[in-house]
């Protein structure tokens, strides 16, 4: 056996010494790597959920489009405006005048506005008069409202990928049968079902006002 010299003996603290350094330096980069691991799989996580939940909402809403929501009412009211300008015209006044437009409780057109109220009655029994232009009112009066909730649940859906299980149940597995009147007709039916609180009813067309201009 190979005996250590004194001088041998005496070297020894001193590598022990500059060897713990390395030791804890390994143990650090360890930890570190430990670390960016773990962040790393959270974000991952994250990220899988973030893209889980738009998934969900985009599957929920697929047979909603609605643009073209926007389109049909567009329709009804570019032809409702431009009738009442002629209308407003026709009696002398500025067409460019803001009117609301409303149902009374006999169903019948009402105007209100900054005109004679004997000129607004007599522009309102011209307009009550024309069945083009009652059909045009009636569907706006029934399907804005449906645009507008329809236009905020998928808003909110794309957004934070809320559910909404009333919207859910009026929807059909055939897009075809996914009009605004579908929806408005079975979102009265589950009212008439009791199944819709009126503290949450936001499709009521009993108090429908069309401000124009």
């Amino acid at each position: 056996m190979t005996q250590m010299t004194t001088e041998q003996a005496l070297q020894i603290p001193q590598q022990l010494r500059k060897q713990a350094p390395s030791g804890q330096d390994l143990g650090s980069h360890s930890g570190s790597a430990s670390g960016q691991s773990a962040e790393h799989d959270k974000r991952f996580l994250s990220d899988d959920a973030v893209t889980l939940m738009r998934q969900q909402s985009s599957e929920t809403l697929k047979n909603v489009k609605v643009e073209n929501y926007k389109t049909e009412v567009g329709q009804d009211l570019a032809y409702v405006k431009e009738t009442l300008r002629n209308k407003l015209a026709e009696y002398r006044q500025n067409p460019a005048t803001r009117l609301s437009l409303e149902k009374d409780v006999f169903g019948n057109i009402q105007l209100k506005g900054p005109v004679l109220q004997t000129e607004l009655e007599k522009i309102a029994r011209d307009l009550n008069n024309s069945q083009a232009f009652k059909e045009a009112f009636n569907r706006i009066n029934q399907q804005q409202p449906t645009l507008n909730y329809v236009d905020n649940v998928v808003k909110l859906a794309k957004a934070y990928g809320v559910s909404n299980p009333v919207f859910n149940s009026l929807l059909s597995e055939r897009a075809e049968y996914n009009g605004l009147q579908d929806i408005a007709h079975r979102y009265q039916a589950l009212k008439s079902n009791n199944a819709i609180d009126d503290a949450s009813d936001s499709l009521s067309e009993s108090e429908f006002k069309l401000v124009l201009n």
